[in-house]
């Protein structure tokens, strides 16, 4: 549960610690604040053992997430020193050692306070997982991990940025670096931002820059890439579990998470968590995979409402801006006991990073994905937006926002800015949100999304990435034991994408001729029919309760009714939480 809250301007004992409870509608944690000449500093405390805040006489250091440690050994991450990692950090940083890029790894910020010449530091990790926003204004400096917290601070609470509004309604981000309020904006991923007092713009702001996602080619061979990936993502899990006895997964019928429960030390009492809305074909791949590999599965049944339930507290634990819709484990980790397992472990963002999910592909490849996969060098993220329920000044706003971020891109990316304009920084990803919930509520970590895997991702061109080649030669070992256990889409994670083709079809053709005859009458995903939801009396009842707040999206919009056949699922599902967010403005 841990966010930080920072402002120049000294402020009352316990006004801080207000903002960041006000996250919370149920349990709220504790929240340590400091004060001084250097401003006022509110820190809730991190579930992460080891890294509490830490201070001396001179400085001030508090860590967001639970960074891996690559320059000492974790065992602290069961013990009982609250603040041996923060120590760590603080003095290998006072000696100079510290690289930020090699020394800390998985998503983390690190904030020092010096507090005799009132400079501060604010370290954001190399993707910006956990984002950091930015307020500066007549001398006057806020910071951030939670942006409605920060607005709220700073008075700028109803001041809703209009473009960004628009830009989440129908895309599910908000284009970096902007956020949901005018003059509030998210930091830059994988720098070390240096602030001093009476800094009057956010252009005021030194920025060390320690890494850039260059495409510069580090490998020889996809065969070398898929050793070195391997070894990465084993490091990891083992840094983590040194002095670990039991630990916890999500698993599923993907192959994801099948691999990192095949890299999972065996010594270890692992187990493994599927949530579903009824048993399915994805719980019935996950039994047999946590069977083959020593897994104490908990089969977890949540009601079909589940994904609208939600999303009060999943609205407010996440801030403006991300979907709320990703939080599938707000509920379910207190009923699961997640806080109770020194490390739980997800396969999440291997798609992206590592098999070119977000690459771009010609509708006829997109159609024959299941044959071959191939992705164009041309990025098509430029082409103008267009919908007929918004304005379309406001369109062209986000237009331009998005080409600005591709010019970034450019300087970094020759010939996969498409696949890198949604992964950096990772608040491009509608899916982001998964990591502001998890690593809020408990330990959670992903192996897949450590340093050296982003590097190697980084470095590996598209073309290796695409047909699982990369993952599949690097996560083969771990599939061993789950060989002759289908994917939930019917291939074999085991084997290379030429012996699936004929899997594939036959599977294919034959479930599309099962749903056709309406003899499959089950949804066989992980996360719900989230249209058959908003269909459901429920979900339509929810958009009547919520409807009065459409008019606070007017400014955007061309058109004075609710029109829902005009969105997708995803937008209307952005729609309801962004009437929902006005309705708690209105309190």
């Amino acid at each position: 549960m841990s966010d930080f809250l920072y402002y120049t301007e000294v402020q009352l004992r316990g006004e801080l610690s207000k903002y960041i409870k006000n996250i919370y509608i149920n349990e709220t944690p504790k929240v340590y604040e400091f004060h001084g000449e250097w401003g006022s500093l509110a820190v809730s405390r991190n579930p992460y053992r080891g890294f509490q805040p830490y201070e001396t006489h001179l400085n001030l250091i508090i860590v967001i997430g639970g960074p891996v440690l690559n320059f000492r050994d974790n065992g602290f991450l069961t013990g009982d020193d609250s603040v041996a990692g923060t120590r760590s950090i603080y003095e290998r940083n006072i000696a100079g050692a510290m690289k930020w890029d090699e020394d800390l790894s998985g998503p983390f910020v690190v904030l020092i306070v010096d507090k005799s010449t009132k400079k501060i530091q604010c370290i954001t990790d190399m993707m910006l997982f956990i984002p950091v926003y930015q307020y500066i204004s007549n001398r006057r400096t806020g910071l951030g991990t939670h942006v409605d917290t920060l607005a709220q601070l700073v008075g700028k609470q109803n001041d809703i940025d209009n473009s960004s509004l628009a830009d989440f309604c129908l895309n599910g981000v908000i284009t970096y670096p902007y956020s949901m309020y005018n003059n509030i904006r998210q930091c830059a991923p994988a720098t070390n931002h240096i602030l001093q007092s009476g800094l009057k713009s956010v252009s005021d702001i030194k920025q060390n820059v320690y890494w850039e996602p260059k495409d510069t080619p580090v490998f020889d061979t996809v065969n070398t890439a898929a050793d070195k990936l391997r070894e990465a993502v084993t490091v990891y899990i083992e840094r983590i579990t040194e002095s670990m006895n039991n630990v916890a997964l999500f698993i599923s019928g993907g192959e994801d998470a099948r691999a990192v429960a095949g890299l999972l030390p065996e010594h270890l009492n692992r187990d493994a968590f599927v949530f579903l809305d009824h048993m399915n074909r994805e719980g019935q791949i996950a039994k047999q995979v946590s069977i083959a590999c020593g897994l104490n599965l908990m089969t977890v049944l949540r009601k079909s409402s589940y994904y609208l339930d939600i999303l009060p507290e999943a609205t407010r634990l996440i801030g403006s801006g991300q979907q709320y819709h990703h939080a599938h484990t707000i509920r379910l980790s207190k009923e699961c006991r997640l806080t109770e397992y020194p490390a739980v472990f997800g396969g999440y963002l291997a798609n992206a990073l590592l098999k070119a999910y977000d690459a771009r592909k010609s509708t006829l490849q997109k159609k024959l994905s299941f044959l071959y996969e191939t992705a164009t060098i041309a990025e098509g993220h430029s082409r103008p937006l267009a919908h007929e329920c918004f304005d379309s000044r406001v369109l062209a706003e986000i237009n331009q926002r998005r080409q600005e971020l591709i010019s970034i891109l450019n300087k970094y990316r020759s010939d996969s800015v498409h696949e890198w304009f949604m992964n950096w920084p990772r608040t491009m990803g509608p899916a982001n949100a998964s990591i502001a919930v998890n690593r809020r509520l408990f330990r959670s970590y992903e192996p897949f999304l450590s340093n050296d895997v982003v590097k190697i991702a980084t470095a590996t061109p598209v073309t290796w990435k695409c047909n699982r080649r990369l993952f599949h030669k690097s996560m083969k070992p771990a599939f061993q034991k789950t060989k002759n256990i289908p994917h939930s889409k019917g291939w074999f994670p085991y084997y290379p994408w030429w012996v699936n083709i004929p899997i594939r079809i036959v599977v294919g053709l034959f479930r599309r001729v099962v749903n056709k005859m309406g003899y499959n009458r089950v949804h066989q995903g992980s996360w719900g029919d989230r249209t058959k939801l908003l269909n459901s009396s429920l979900g339509k009842s929810m958009f009547k309760k919520y409807t009065g707040y459409y008019k606070n999206l007017q400014a955007i919009m061309s058109t004075s009714e609710l029109e829902l056949t005009k969105f997708s699922t995803q937008q209307k599902l952005n729609l309801l939480q962004v009437m929902f967010f006005f309705k708690k403005q209105s309190k």
